[in-house]
């Protein structure tokens, strides 16, 4: 009788045992499963992890630089000149294009139903006397013509830009290269031209901004596919800016700083 009863109560120890071990990785899926929901719902709704491929935004964001932009930089005002913003690239094709080129990230410059104009180098909002104070640009601005780091993501062809003073050019078999590559020159490339002979040369430009929309520069202003050169618009929709860019943290570059006039 007593062994009987040991066995019994062995047998309720294991299977109290069992359903300990039960409940216990239940618990662990429910976490997962809750961690999982959360992290979907934190990029979705409230911040873009995004890498940044090209150099059109040098020396603020580097080439390959990892960041943070907030979605909910935007859910109760709208983007301020400055602005690092993230937002959907205006020339995108689905199935064409290049997957990295879905979202561009630029710099907010003109604001909705401002006049912005762009003469000898310098950027002017609303016909003021006094230009607009850019000390985050990569270098002196000296050629109005920019192909985000060389590629052209219109048609996907590699594009490199005018070249410049001090630039080694190599004439082969009647192809000019430039550090090894073909150069290859599309119209719009030569109506926009850059630098002839070394002199400095850029063209004058005026923009008047749509309502609800912005006009979007990189700083790397000589080598950045922006909306100075983009074929369907000149602006970006409010509603295709997604987040401003707040943060490089992969290398580790910190909180991005203001622009002197947007603080």
């Amino acid at each position: 009788m007593e062994h009987q009863e040991n066995e019994v109560l062995k047998e309720d120890i294991q299977k109290k045992q069992g359903n300990g071990f039960v409940r216990e990785l239940f618990s662990w899926i429910k976490i997962f499963v809750v961690a999982i929901v959360i992290a979907v719902v934190i990029n979705e709704f409230v911040i873009i992890n995004a890498n940044v491929p090209t150099g059109s935004m040098q020396n603020t964001i580097q080439i390959n630089d990892r960041m943070i932009g907030l979605r909910v930089s935007y859910w109760f005002h709208s983007p301020k000149r400055g602005d690092i913003v993230i937002f959907n690239n205006p020339e995108y094709k689905e199935g064409i294009s290049k997957e990295d080129s879905k979202l561009y990230v630029k710099r907010a410059i003109g604001l909705p139903g401002e006049k912005i104009t762009i003469k000898d180098a310098k950027i002017y909002i609303n016909d003021s006397e006094t230009p607009l104070k850019e000390d985050y640009l990569k270098e002196e601005w000296y050629v109005n013509a920019g192909t985000d780091d060389g590629v052209n993501y219109n048609n996907g062809e590699l594009t490199y830009h005018v070249p410049k003073k001090g630039d080694k050019v190599e004439v082969k078999d009647g192809k000019k290269y430039l550090d090894g590559n073909e150069i290859l020159l599309k119209d719009c490339y030569l109506e926009n031209s850059g630098v002839e002979d070394g002199e400095k040369q850029i063209p004058d430009g005026v923009y008047t901004v749509k309502a609800d929309c912005y006009f979007v520069i990189g700083d790397n202003r000589n080598d950045s596919w922006d909306a100075r050169y983009w074929g369907n618009t000149n602006y970006v929709s409010e509603d295709d800016i997604l987040a401003q860019a707040v943060l490089g943290y992969y290398p580790w570059r910190g909180l991005y700083k203001k622009a002197d006039y947007a603080k």
